[in-house]
């Protein structure tokens, strides 16, 4: 019986590699190795998922690939100053980075570097665990937190305002009856009413937004819930030449009309007034798997990104007179029927907001 010739060195060294592979490739953290002068010599299957490369789109390449600027330009700088004076301020400690996908979208990640000698040259191993979904449940609570917060006040300010102001609408429209004819004074009554519904309607989506009532779903034709908004829009003399069309599939979901309507009048306003109440606005339905689709489709000037990034948050607003509620009570409402809201601007212009709602089981 023959025994078995030990494996030679080139095929030790392979199994080495083997193995060595396996491990960083089964890390759930990002790996990456660099040379002295930055270029990547070590990219496991954590960091391509993480950072979008493939290993060979970035094996060669310089690590400032991965960063934003200032990092992307400074970094060399920083290799540069270790090498030369030994100084640490990464190395042995952890610290929190941004990364830069290949999208362009940056992220958040915790990064620890170690140094290794090899052949006398020093190579830099980097560990990257991504914070993202850390830093969206620290936006959550932070969020909640604000929202109760915002919720007990939005109950004092009903409370303490909002019966004395309907006492005054009433005080003054008693002033205004007594007027005889359109003098000037009845036009300024009617500046104070209509200021003081304003005031009344910010009140109420305040509270709305704030503390929403607990949907109760009931098989609703989405159809003619649109329609009813859609008439109810064209009756502003302001949209006297816009025209809205529905378009597609006949839908029906599990929703609450009330709020629903409340998300379709703010979706619908916001487009009638981005084409200043003229033009076309299509609204498209769409049955898909396990979603029904509502986009509202228009051809205004777009949202700038640097609205558009905010565009959900309370308060954000560009109008004269807005609130910066709509969006973000939308928002809020479809979310608590366990949808979702999207929006998109095309190269093009115009601006197109999807609302996901669960299919009826």
């Amino acid at each position: 019986m023959s025994e078995s010739a030990p494996p030679s060195l080139m095929d030790a060294g392979r199994i080495a590699e083997a193995r060595w592979r396996a491990v960083i490739d089964a890390a759930v953290d990002g790996i990456i190795v660099i040379d002295s002068r930055g270029r990547i010599e070590v990219f496991n299957a954590a960091a391509q998922q993480m950072f979008g490369y493939s290993e060979a789109e970035a094996m060669g390449q310089n690590v400032n690939l991965l960063m934003p600027e200032p990092d992307h330009s400074l970094h060399d700088g920083y290799l540069a100053n270790h090498l030369r004076t030994g100084e640490q301020k990464i190395i042995g400690i952890g610290r929190a980075v941004t990364g830069r996908r290949k999208d362009g979208h940056t992220f958040p990640l915790h990064l620890s570097v170690g140094r290794m000698e090899i052949d006398g040259e020093p190579h830099f191993t980097g560990i990257l665990h991504d914070l993202s979904s850390r830093a969206d449940l620290e936006d959550r609570l932070r969020e909640a937190s604000a929202m109760a917060r915002l919720g007990e006040m939005a109950a004092v300010i009903a409370h303490e305002v909002k019966n004395p102001l309907a006492a005054v609408r009433g005080a003054i429209q008693v002033i205004g009856s007594r007027m005889k004819g359109e003098t000037s004074d009845a036009s300024i009554i009617k500046e104070i009413i209509a200021r003081i519904d304003a005031l009344n309607n910010l009140i109420q989506d305040l509270l709305v937004f704030s503390r929403p009532p607990t949907p109760k779903p009931a098989s609703t034709e989405l159809r003619g819930l649109l329609t009813s908004v859609i008439t109810l829009l064209k009756s502003d003399p302001a949209n006297g030449e816009l025209d809205v069309l529905i378009q597609g599939d006949a839908l029906v979901a599990p929703v609450d009309p009330t709020l629903m309507t409340i998300v379709f009048q703010n979706l619908l306003i916001n487009s009638a007034q981005a084409m200043h109440g003229r033009g076309v606005i299509r609204v498209a339905l769409e049955s898909g798997k396990g979603w029904q689709r509502i986009a509202v489709i228009d051809h205004g000037p777009g949202i700038h990104p640097d609205i558009r990034a905010h565009l959900f948050r309370p308060f954000k607003t560009t109008k004269a007179r807005g609130t910066g509620l709509g969006m973000a009570t939308a928002k809020r409402l479809v979310e608590l029927h366990e949808g979702r809201i999207s929006v998109i601007c095309p190269p093009g212009g115009g601006t197109t907001v999807t609302v996901e709602l669960p299919s009826p089981a």
